[in-house]
């Protein structure tokens, strides 16, 4: 007994061990480890820039996109905040929508309806009980974005406004990564 208790501790060390590193890599024909790719489907942290086309005016910009992949579409929603320009002032916003598109490899092509939530107060957070806000300037913006085996995204939006509103038009370049499994239910 005292021969084996040696072997199970090195088994039992190893299976522990290559447990903490996570899942084995397959060896290509190279002899190359290849990378398990981190599922699209989930909630990204993005974070970014939203630049005015015309007159070069920036805000940043940040929030939660959730997607979730089907097949070789994908649908998304997202809740991101910004600062927006109202007159002579910069207002608190929630930047919310939907969109679909479709799936090449990792890249995302789609389009999306967009709103803005604008607090009335400056400095207050709109989703804030009692805050006077308006829903306005619907969006149609269009995107592409890669997600990285790794679970990081980038992401390029064009932003035009919908009929009949009146926006400046926009791009809004965003960069995070994959925080979890999250279904659609769970963007706030």
């Amino acid at each position: 007994m005292s021969g084996r208790f040696p072997v199970l501790l090195s088994l039992l060390a190893a299976a522990i061990l290559s447990g903490a590193c996570g899942p084995a890599a397959e060896v290509g024909p190279e002899g190359e480890a290849a990378v398990q790719a981190a599922p699209i489907s989930g909630m990204y942290e993005v974070s970014g820039l939203t630049v005015a086309t015309q007159t070069g005016d920036k805000r940043d910009i940040a929030g939660k996109i959730v997607l979730a992949e089907d097949g070789d579409t994908y649908t998304a929603k997202f809740h991101l905040t910004t600062l927006f320009p109202v007159g002579p002032e910069t207002l608190p916003a929630e930047v919310i929508g939907s969109g679909t598109g479709s799936i090449a490899g990792r890249t995302l092509e789609g389009t999306a309806a967009t709103q803005l939530v604008i607090a009335m107060i400056p400095g207050v957070d709109p989703a804030f009980a009692y805050v006077p806000r308006t829903v306005t300037k619907r969006l149609v913006s269009t995107s592409v974005g890669t997600i990285a085996a790794d679970g990081s995204m980038t992401i390029e939006i064009e932003n035009q406004p919908a009929e009949g509103e009146e926006y400046v038009p926009t791009r809004t370049t965003l960069r995070g990564h994959r925080v979890s499994a999250a279904g659609l239910g769970d963007v706030d």
